[in-house]
């Protein structure tokens, strides 16, 4: 056991590119978000800006095949909810949205001219499901 924090070595469960995504989201969260929220909080606003990171990450419909998704799996899309979730959950509710409740909408029963149009576009961040 590497992480004194750790204390029921959850580590040792996970894959390497597991802990890799969990790692990789982390640093992002504290990079990129917790330096920033409490001034988002109090402006009242989502930051956009951060969209294209999560698309670069592969975070959008990372839990979908083909169409420029990840093709992550269940664990993997745990994990990242629940580091973006420890740092904004706005943010970790943006990813569930688009990805859960639009993208695989979109992927279960979307057509393929449906799929072929939308899906990439999300994936990539540029079309979101809040928006349009």
């Amino acid at each position: 056991m590497s992480d004194i924090s750790d204390l029921i070595d959850f580590d040792s469960l996970l894959s390497a590119d597991e802990r890799a995504l969990r790692d990789s989201v982390r640093a992002f969260v504290n990079s990129e978000v917790r330096p920033h929220i409490a001034t988002w909080y109090e402006r009242a606003v989502f930051p956009l800006e951060l969209v294209p990171e999560l698309a670069k990450m592969g975070l959008l419909g990372m839990h979908l095949k083909g169409y420029g998704c990840a093709g992550r799996s269940a664990v993997e899309y745990g994990l990242t909810g629940a580091e973006l979730e420890a740092g904004d959950s706005g943010l970790r509710t943006f990813v569930s949205v688009q990805g859960s409740l639009a993208m695989s909408a979109i992927y279960k029963h979307g057509s393929d001219e449906q799929k072929a149009e939308w899906l990439p576009a999300m994936a990539a961040g540029k079309r979101s499901a809040a928006s349009g």
